[in-house]
């Protein structure tokens, strides 16, 4: 994970196509543009190296990412997707990750909210990761997306042309982990995108 954003692209011919048709198969890596965290008397903080996820100095913490879509192509049809993240410290024995699109469908914008909603917008709707335990170990995690994500970041990506999510500990009631944020300069919260646009030619590979 770093800073940047990286793109690739691999070229396959498409099933029932002409020669030298198919789709173009990409994976795009987009760096987080804003993150941070808020705690349940709604303290909200944007400005440190990592964002806690569950229970710091006696109150629960919720976390919140933001991704520009600017290099998602307009019509591209999503196939997966995933986030990235550094645990710098893990969280409680028992910990457990739920990560929710932010406010309901990952298109509100948590720099214009306040510690309140923002708190309760970072467990809004239903959840794309459940009760997961990888944050009860350090280290680069990568989490696949699952629930309604691949329809939430298109409609993002015409809506608003970015995307939010939400991270909590289920119950509120474990001991943080942290997060590695973006001011931290390396191993920042990354999006992953899959997704595929019509093409023609031969094979391509490109990494910007």
């Amino acid at each position: 994970m770093g800073t940047n954003d990286k793109v690739s692209y691999r070229h396959q011919r498409g099933n029932g196509k002409a020669d030298g048709e198919g789709f173009a198969l990409t994976v795009l890596t987009i760096s987080t543009d804003y993150d941070g965290d808020v705690n349940n008397v709604f303290a909200k903080t944007t400005n440190g190296t990592s964002v806690r996820v569950g229970v710091a100095s006696k109150a629960p913490y919720h976390a919140f990412v933001r991704f520009p879509l600017t290099s998602l192509p307009t019509g591209a049809t999503v196939s997966q997707v995933r986030l990235l993240v550094n645990c710098g410290t893990a969280g409680a024995a028992a910990h457990l990750l739920d990560i929710h699109p932010y406010n309901s469908d990952g298109q509100a914008d948590p720099s214009a909210d306040a510690g309140d909603p923002c708190y309760s917008r970072c467990a809004a709707g239903t959840a794309y990761i459940n009760d997961d335990t990888s944050l009860r170990s350090t280290g680069a995690k990568a989490f696949t997306l699952g629930g309604t994500v691949v329809a939430d970041v298109g409609n993002a990506k015409t809506a608003v042309n970015r995307f939010s999510l939400g991270l909590h500990e289920e119950g509120d009631n474990d001991n943080a982990a942290s997060v590695t944020a973006l001011d931290n300069g390396s191993n920042i919260p990354q999006l992953e995108i899959t997704y595929t646009v019509p093409t023609s030619g031969g094979l391509l590979a490109q990494v910007l």
